[in-house]
């Protein structure tokens, strides 16, 4: 299928995003800041702001590329008549939250001083960050990249629950082993790269509850409730081993100077139960969020999606069974 003449300018500056992001990276190495010798724990300076080119850079990029999409790809391509307004609303509040976590004293503390702080981070991308920026995106924007049949076929592979399911806690759990993640902490490259896949992954998770185009459709609210309770485990599985463990098992901090006057110990144990009682908390929010929808709305009838346009496009491809006489 030709592609829409707006792909076009989507396609050209999101592969320059994707050719830029890694000299970014590299230009920024990471280093740890050095702290004098004659510095207690508790005069460690920790309420200051990093500068990542990378960050902000991305963030300028995609909401430029956001607000030419709403207002003049919109009119000249007759996209929409108009925009609501919580679609901005939602997308600028994440493009801020991203800031927020990714450039301010969080970061730096993630970075370099707290176990803590880097899994407030990591939840704030995962399970804030990521539905505000699907529920900021409206389908009509976002129809002209899915209508090649291949994007379509692997959004929608994707974004099935249980594919969603496995890409995201595979990528959270695999990050979480001790090397992983240490070498994430000492190369600010991979650190960046650990971010864009923990943030890419968690808008595939959140995809099929919050879904805005019927392409790549929202499960059943049957699959929603399923989904959001079978993945409350997972999470609370990985908070619950760290924070009972009696060993360190992020070496990293063991040897950085301390915030707040907990041990490096202390500070891990805080960070797993973090995961393990916070982490849960917008999954509750979100199975109560598809009970009221679920009640406002009614189940589908059999074969159907849900998604009155999706099911009159369905019912149009199935074939006639001509009646039988007799």
């Amino acid at each position: 299928m030709r592609a829409p003449p707006i792909t076009r300018p989507l396609l050209f500056v999101l592969g320059s995003l994707v050719a830029l992001w890694p000299a970014l990276a590299l230009a920024h190495p990471g280093d740890l800041r050095t702290v004098p010798n004659d510095m207690t724990d508790a005069e460690v300076p920790w309420l200051q702001w990093d500068f990542h080119p990378s960050i902000l850079i991305g963030i300028l990029i995609f909401s430029a590329l956001y607000t030419l999409g709403i207002t003049v790809w919109r009119k000249k391509y007759a996209l929409a008549d108009k925009v609501e307004p919580r679609y901005p609303l939602c997308f600028y509040s994440a493009m801020i939250l991203q800031w927020w976590a990714l450039d301010g004293p969080l970061h730096y503390l993630s970075d370099e001083r707290s176990f803590l702080a880097h899994m407030v981070q990591h939840l704030l991308l995962q399970t804030i960050w990521a539905p505000l920026l699907i529920l900021g995106i409206p389908g009509w924007l976002l129809r002209p990249l899915v209508r090649w049949t291949a994007v379509q076929r692997l959004g929608r592979w994707m974004t099935r629950p249980r594919n969603a399911a496995i890409i995201f806690h595979g990528m959270v759990y695999g990050w979480h082993l001790p090397t992983m993640y240490d070498l994430a902490l000492r190369h600010h490259p991979v650190h960046i790269a650990e971010h864009l896949l923990f943030m890419s992954t968690a808008v595939i998770f959140w995809w099929p509850l919050f879904s805005p185009i019927e392409e790549v459709p929202r499960a059943r609210h049957g699959v929603q409730a399923v989904y959001l309770l079978l993945n409350l485990a997972p999470m609370k599985l990985l908070g619950l081993i760290i924070a009972v463990s009696n060993t360190l098992i992020y070496n990293f901090y063991a040897t950085q100077p301390r915030v707040w006057g907990l041990t490096a110990l202390g500070d891990q144990r805080l960070g797993g139960l973090v995961m393990w009682v916070l982490g849960g908390l917008p999954l509750w929010a979100a199975l109560a969020w598809v009970w009221v929808r679920w009640r406002k709305e009614g189940t589908p009838r059999f074969g159907e999606t849900g998604i009155p346009a999706l099911d009159r496009k369905l019912a149009a491809q199935r074939p006639v069974v001509a009646p039988q006489n007799g």
